[in-house]
C-alpha cells in the first residue's frame, strides 16, 4: 500500500510542478525561470520544448514554446532573452496578471509605452497583451530599460515623428539631448549606440532613420517587421525603388532586408 501511494505521488509531480503559482517579477523572471539564465536551467523548470521557431526580429535567436503556457526567446548563446506567458494563474505579487482589466494595471502602472494593437509595455521590464474585452491575456517579462532623452513614447508616427524625435525640429535640439553626432556624413547624423540618424538642412530635421525595433508604429510596425505586414497596415506602395515600400504622401518609407524591414525613415509628407 506504502509503495503503491508513493508510486502515486511520484507521477503526480510534474502535474503539480507545472500547476504551482510561479510570480512575475518585471525585469527579473517568472518563478524559477530568469532573464539571462541559461536555457538548461529553464528547462530543469519547464521541460523540454514543446515546439521551436526563429526569432522574426534576431536570426541567431528562437522561440521556443514549453509546457504550462510558457515561451521563451532564446539567444545564440542559449541565454534566456524574453519570457512569455499565458499561463492562467501568472500573476505580480500585487496580484496584477492574466485575466487583469486595462484599469487595474493602469491603476497600478500607469499608461506605460504603447507596443503595437492592445499591446503596452512598462520601463521596469513588464509588458501586457489585451484581448478584445480589456483583459490581460498575455505578459512579458524583459529585461528593464532606462528612459532616453527624446525617446518618449517611442511610437513611430508617420509623417511626423519618432517618439519626440520630430521632423522639422532644430537639430541643435538633438544635439543638446544627445551629444555631437559621432557620425557625420554630408547631410546625415547619425547616433550609432542609438540605431537612429537624421537628415539635416538649414540646421532641420528633415527625416529621421530608424534601425532599432525600440520604436514601433500605433499598429504594430517595426524594424524587423515583415513586408507583408507593411502592406497589410498601408497597402501597395507607391514607390518601391530599390524593392522597397516607399509612401510618399504618407511620409514613411520601409527599406526592405529580403522581406524584413531593416529601416524605416519618416519625412514630411510629399503631396
Amino acid at each position: 500500500m506504502t509503495q503503491r501511494l508513493f508510486l502515486v505521488l511520484l507521477l503526480l509531480i510534474p502535474c503539480m510542478v507545472s500547476a504551482q503559482n510561479w510570480q512575475l517579477k518585471p525585469g527579473s523572471g517568472y518563478g524559477p525561470v530568469l532573464l539571462n539564465q541559461n536555457q538548461s536551467e529553464a528547462e530543469a523548470a519547464l521541460g523540454a520544448p514543446v515546439s521551436s521557431e526563429p526569432s522574426k526580429s534576431d536570426p541567431e535567436a528562437s522561440l521556443k514554446t514549453y509546457k504550462g503556457n510558457v515561451l521563451l526567446l532564446i539567444s545564440g548563446k542559449k541565454k534566456v532573452l524574453g519570457i512569455t506567458t499565458w499561463a492562467a494563474n501568472a500573476k505580480m505579487a500585487s496580484g496584477l496578471g492574466v485575466g487583469s482589466s486595462v484599469s487595474q494595471v493602469q491603476s497600478a502602472l500607469g499608461n506605460g509605452l504603447q507596443r503595437g494593437p492592445q499591446q503596452v509595455a512598462y520601463s521596469n521590464g513588464i509588458g501586457f497583451a489585451y484581448d478584445g474585452a480589456g483583459k490581460v491575456e498575455r505578459i512579458f517579462i524583459f529585461k528593464a530599460e532606462a528612459q532616453s532623452a527624446l525617446q518618449g513614447d517611442r511610437l513611430i508616427v508617420a509623417g511626423k515623428r519618432c517618439g519626440d524625435l520630430k521632423v522639422g525640429m532644430a537639430v541643435s535640439e538633438v544635439e543638446s539631448a544627445w551629444g555631437a553626432a559621432p557620425k557625420k556624413e554630408g547631410k546625415n547624423y547619425s547616433w550609432p549606440d542609438k540605431f537612429v540618424s537624421v537628415m539635416v538642412d538649414g540646421g532641420q530635421v528633415m527625416a529621421i532613420i530608424i534601425t532599432t525595433g525600440d520604436y514601433i508604429s500605433p499598429k504594430g510596425l517595426k524594424a524587423g517587421s515583415s513586408k507583408a505586414e507593411v502592406l497589410a497596415v498601408y497597402g501597395k506602395a507607391p514607390d518601391t525603388t530599390g524593392g522597397n515600400l516607399i509612401y510618399p504622401k504618407r511620409g514613411i518609407a520601409f527599406y526592405l532586408a529580403g522581406s524584413a524591414v531593416s529601416t524605416i525613415q519618416v519625412f514630411a509628407p510629399i503631396k
